[in-house]
């Protein structure tokens, strides 16, 4: 007797580490079932309206954004304006044939207007613009990124709901299997078929289905709230999955250099690294042009108010340019310092590639893994229903024991709990896959109606 109870605790712990992947959110079940229900596409769309993490990046490409405007300001004139007032406790004057002459007002105010333009910089705005419009592109390619990443999360943590509400169907039928049993177990010991254990082992395989079921339905609940808090909701809400079918990628792998090319070609984050690079280069572009003269233009208008001034108002024009001759070599640190940036980006690069290449291959390897271990569960799960009904048949007859039973229905649970997980993990390896070449949001976008 001590025996069988310890086996069945080790199929209780079994069964636990079994419902272990399950990643959940929401409440209890009397609150899940006034929770609003989503589709797949709904919390898809709902998280990437709702989620910090995108709109911070949005805010990132806006703020770039400024910062090309500012650069492209160095095409435009520069306009100032300005004015002063000088009070003096001494007219200005000059000694004209032995006498002082006054030469100007006591107190004078000035007015005057400077409008400066650059003429040639050798590249120096230019390599500005360049750095800007490379962090624009940047920013642009880390916010698809983002996007991407929170569909992703919305996607697994509605899958992990949906898988969730499977186990919990599991763990009710292997309940009503073990009560089932309980039941007949009860019978043949009032008919003297069987011995009292045969009941008391059937009494503890029902009370650890029942421990089991309790695990579940809370698995159910917190499924559901870190669903709601993908979306952007409080964690102390509620979403359940819609129940029924819903949109997955089509079966089947394609080819793993096709994967690749398509990864190469499509995943923001090289995109992104591509114009980190750019912006390195136009660094680099500007650190040398400062070796070069600039060639300015500058025109100003000023009144004076000076009655002893017979030109009040003047106009003034200048062209001229100027040489950085010494600078405490901090022209070539800066040169220096951009060369190595760029060849430190484009390493960068080349490492980026090679990891991606990884999770092309990891991608491939687990869709084939969960396809596989789903068809093995999904023979698992016939040929135990098969042998549970032969065992039941024997109990019946007084052919097997209860322990054959028990162990049959232990077995036939694993196989359905293996059979769901594997399932789930099909859908889940199939959307990653979709990730890894760069095509989630390609793939998404149709569904949820988004025009990005």
């Amino acid at each position: 007797m001590q025996f069988r109870l310890c086996f069945q605790s080790v199929v209780v712990l079994l069964f636990l580490a079994l419902l272990g992947p399950v990643i959940a959110s929401a409440g209890e079940q009397d609150n899940a079932a006034v929770s609003p229900t989503v589709s797949l596409e709904e919390a898809v769309r709902t998280t990437l309206s709702n989620a910090r993490e995108v709109r911070l990046a949005g805010q990132d490409v806006r703020i770039t954004a400024e910062g090309k405007t500012r650069a492209q300001a160095g095409w435009l004139p520069r306009l100032d304006a300005s004015s002063d007032y000088t009070a003096l406790s001494e007219p200005p004057s000059a000694i004209i044939m032995g006498l002082p002459q006054q030469t100007a007002d006591q107190n004078i105010w000035r007015a005057r207007v400077t409008a400066e333009q650059t003429l040639y910089d050798f590249g120096r705005t230019r390599s500005r613009v360049d750095q800007a419009q490379a962090r624009v592109e940047t920013a642009e390619k880390v916010e698809g990124l983002t996007r991407e990443r929170q569909a992703l999360d919305a996607i697994s943590a509605f899958l992990a709901a949906r898988r969730a509400e499977e186990l919990r169907l599991v763990a009710e039928e292997s309940l009503a299997a073990a009560k089932d049993h309980r039941r007949v177990a009860g019978d043949q010991y009032e008919f003297g078929v069987v011995a009292k254990n045969d009941v008391l082992a059937a009494d503890v395989q029902v009370a650890n289905a029942e421990s089991v079921l309790i695990v579940a339905e809370n698995q159910v609940e917190l499924s559901r709230s870190r669903l709601a808090l993908r979306m952007g909701y409080s964690g102390d809400r509620s979403v359940t999955p819609a129940r029924g079918p819903f949109t997955a990628p089509q079966d089947g792998l394609p080819p793993m250099g096709e994967s690749l090319r398509a990864a190469l070609g499509k995943r923001s984050e090289l995109q992104a690294q591509d114009a980190s690079i750019r912006e390195g280069e136009a660094a680099l572009a500007g650190a040398k042009s400062e070796f070069a003269p600039t060639f300015f233009g500058q025109g100003g208008y000023q009144y004076e108010a000076n009655d002893l001034n017979p030109h009040k108002s003047v106009f003034s024009l200048v062209l001229g340019g100027k040489l950085n001759l010494f600078s405490g070599f901090s022209d070539e640190a800066a040169k220096r310092q951009a060369l190595l940036s760029v060849d430190r980006r484009k390493e960068s690069l080349s490492k980026l590639r090679d990891e991606i290449a990884l999770e092309v291959k990891a991608a491939h390897l687990f869709v084939a893994e969960a396809e596989k271990r789903k068809a093995v569960a999904e023979t698992a799960v016939a040929r135990g229903e098969e042998n549970l009904r032969i065992q039941n048949d024997r109990y019946m007859e007084g052919l097997a024991i209860s322990t054959e039973v028990l162990d049959a229905q232990t077995l036939l649970t694993r196989a359905k709990v293996d059979r769901q997980n594997a399932a789930y993990d099909v859908y889940e390896a199939r959307y990653r896959l979709l990730a890894v070449r760069g095509e989630l949001l390609e793939f998404l976008n149709p569904l949820i109606g988004a025009g990005r």
